[in-house]
């Protein structure tokens, strides 16, 4: 756990110049050292974007003009905001560097685009160690792409890093997220689909939610669910045999992930399109929760609430979708407890 400066003291007051806020006199050079807080200046001095301005206000004795908070918040309504994800981080004690003035203290360090700041841990040395994560910050609220946050999950984690989403609530509290480009793969029979197809002509019953198929038709593992007198086929496992157009993308993600050699059952009872099993069912759990993107969630809430419930089963939810006629699996896990950032309220 980080210690503030020692009670009573003031740190002084900072000016403001053209790329933030600068920290004079002996203060300013203790916080960088001890606590990689803002970025060393000539002349003994630190400059220091707001949210890190307001976090040495509350954790470290700086004093602020009356007018301050005021004055910064008709500039950026969101700091107050920013400051809780920036606090979730510092107060255990890791330190946390704004992407915009990384290459100011680590001039090597490649900053993936669209990251708010970089994560060393409170045992590394900013110029000279290996960041962990690379980290964004996001209201509850806000809408989510999937294929934008794939995209910079893959970048960040091709630089070694781990991919961090800090989620703020409207009291400020914190819950972190970790997200990575993920790669199902099973260890099951691969599927003729010429064989499948001609299976068709035996479905029995009605098609558009689903079809009966003698257990004297014999089909893979993989499709169907088993019952005693045979198989029941969900309407996409119908549409596969059926060999029919791809409407809105299912049977062309069922036909991935028969190709990855998973075998897929529904998810109904974790809220989710597919559970997904590497092996035989009765093997082993499923280690894998699986929603398209036309039925993920919305928002940074409702996927809170997904990976959730996928942790609380040790399974990871995956959310599926298409780049480029390619498709593409993004993971979404809590991270193990003592890389849980979980805020600080007041």
């Amino acid at each position: 756990m980080e210690s503030g400066a020692k009670s009573g003291r003031s740190i002084g007051p900072c000016r403001l110049e053209d790329e933030g806020w600068v920290l004079s006199g002996p203060a300013a050079q203790r916080l960088f050292d001890k606590s990689g807080i803002g970025i060393p200046l000539p002349g003994n001095e630190l400059l220091m974007q707001p949210c890190e301005v307001l976090f040495c206000a509350r954790h470290r004795h700086l004093e602020l003009e009356s007018d301050w908070l005021e004055g910064q918040l008709s500039d950026s309504a969101e700091l107050l905001h920013e400051t809780a994800a920036l606090e979730a981080m510092r107060v255990p004690g890791e330190q946390v560097v704004l992407a915009n003035v990384v290459g100011k203290v680590s001039p090597k360090t490649i900053v993936s685009d669209g990251s708010w700041a970089l994560r060393w841990s409170r045992s590394s040395n900013l110029k000279t160690g290996i960041a962990a994560s690379e980290v964004v910050w996001v209201r509850d609220f806000e809408p989510i792409q999937w294929d934008s946050l794939y995209r910079w999950a893959a970048e960040v984690t091709a630089q070694g890093r781990i991919a961090e989403i800090l989620i703020v609530d409207e009291e400020m509290g914190v819950t972190t997220y970790r997200v990575n480009p993920a790669e199902p793969a099973g260890a099951l029979a691969d599927i003729n689909l010429e064989e499948i197809l001609a299976t068709e002509s035996s479905l029995i019953g009605g098609r558009w939610d689903g079809a009966f198929m003698s257990r004297d038709i014999e089909l893979p593992e993989q499709l169907g669910t088993p019952l005693p007198e045979g198989k029941w086929l969900d309407e996409d496992e119908v549409r596969i045999l059926e060999d029919a157009a791809d409407e809105n993308g299912s049977i062309s993600l069922l036909r991935d992930i028969l190709a990855r050699k998973l075998l897929p059952r529904p998810g109904f009872k974790y809220g989710t399109r597919w559970r997904l099993y590497e092996h035989s069912v009765g093997e082993e759990h499923a280690p894998w929760l699986l929603q398209p993107e036309w039925l993920a969630p919305h928002d940074w809430a409702q996927a809170c609430l997904a990976a959730r419930l996928a942790n609380g089963v040790h399974k990871t939810w995956l959310c599926g979708f298409q780049i480029d006629e390619k498709w593409c699996y993004l993971a979404l896990q809590r991270p193990p407890a003592e890389g849980r950032w979980s805020g600080f309220r007041h």
